[in-house]
């Protein structure tokens, strides 16, 4: 089907002619059932038209056809379809950098947002939650991790009772701190992962928790590098941190260090000593070094690091 074909045709015929269906007539009720099977219908036929927009609205018709035939789970499926296909309409408008009143976006978030109400009243926290992941992911794709918080922080509230999937919702909230540039904010973050992976990891730590604490650590090494506390406003666990690393840490103690890479942690070492120097030039040798060892969101906090060293 070519792209738009129905739109410009029929679309609009089509939907007016399901929706007087559901018209109230003298002595007959009106077919929701047939009217919600159509709209479905419709929905996907503009979907392979590629007409995100309008199947969002068919699909939307679904959702209120559902909920007046009291079937709840069909009903947050079709207005989670409907979010997606609003979501697309946005996001092809972006990449085209299309002038809008960012209306395709605004209305994917108020779908999005009932769809995870009705999974919150209904008792299903991690559906819910896992919504709330994809919206807010969706808005840092799009350049906006400011609005994504709000989402990611509920999605982290409705998993408390999920370590795993809590502590990945902690890590999108960190990431988004970082793409705002608060690392204070950041830091926050980071701190309350390594806390939860001490109530929940276990002792030895193993699989996810330990790459989760082994991220967390180098994250915080760098902040704490970059923002440089005064010894007095300096955290325990932050100091303590510090001190790890330090060369001066005993040999014995290299089993609280989290990373299986021994060049790695010899960098980081030798990081710690460049910054406690404010050896610019080791900083910058050391960094070349490091960018084949880090990750994309470390890479970007040693640069932070570095800018910031040099500008002092």
């Amino acid at each position: 089907m070519e792209p738009g074909a129905i739109v410009g045709n029929d679309y609009l015929v089509q939907y007016r002619n399901i929706s007087s269906k559901l018209k109230k007539r003298f002595l007959r009720k009106p077919n929701v059932a047939e009217a919600s099977e159509e709209f479905g219908q419709l929905a996907r036929e503009l979907s392979e038209g590629e007409a995100w927009a309008q199947a969002g609205l068919c699909c939307v018709a679904v959702a209120k056809c559902e909920q007046t035939l009291v079937n709840p789970t069909t009903e947050v499926s079709a207005i989670t379809q409907a979010a997606r296909y609003f979501l697309k309409a946005e996001v092809v408008n972006h990449h085209l950098h299309c002038p809008s009143f960012n209306e395709h976006l605004m209305t994917a978030i108020s779908c999005y947002q009932h769809a995870v109400q009705l999974y919150t009243e209904h008792k299903k926290p991690a559906l819910a939650a896992s919504l709330a992941v994809e919206l807010g992911q969706a808005l840092r794709s799009l350049g906006r991790p400011s609005e994504a918080l709000t989402h990611l922080r509920l999605a982290a509230d409705l998993q408390v009772d999920s370590p795993l999937h809590h502590l990945t919702c902690l890590g999108y909230i960190a990431s988004c701190k970082i793409e705002l540039g608060d690392l204070h904010g950041a830091l926050t973050e980071f701190t309350k992962m390594t806390n939860v992976i001490e109530q929940h990891g276990g002792h030895p730590l193993t699989g996810a928790y330990k790459d989760i604490l082994a991220r967390c650590e180098i994250s915080l090494l760098l902040i704490l590098l970059t923002l440089q506390p005064l010894p007095q406003h300096t955290k325990p666990p932050h100091a303590q941190l510090l001190e790890k690393y330090s060369w001066t840490m005993p040999d014995t103690q290299q089993t609280d260090v989290w990373h299986d890479d021994a060049e790695l942690i010899v960098l980081l070492q030798s990081l710690v000593l460049a910054c406690q120097g404010r050896d610019t030039h080791a900083l910058t040798t050391l960094s070349q070094h490091l960018t084949p060892l880090l990750s994309a969101e470390h890479l970007h906090l040693l640069h932070i690091l570095v800018t910031e060293m040099n500008r002092t």
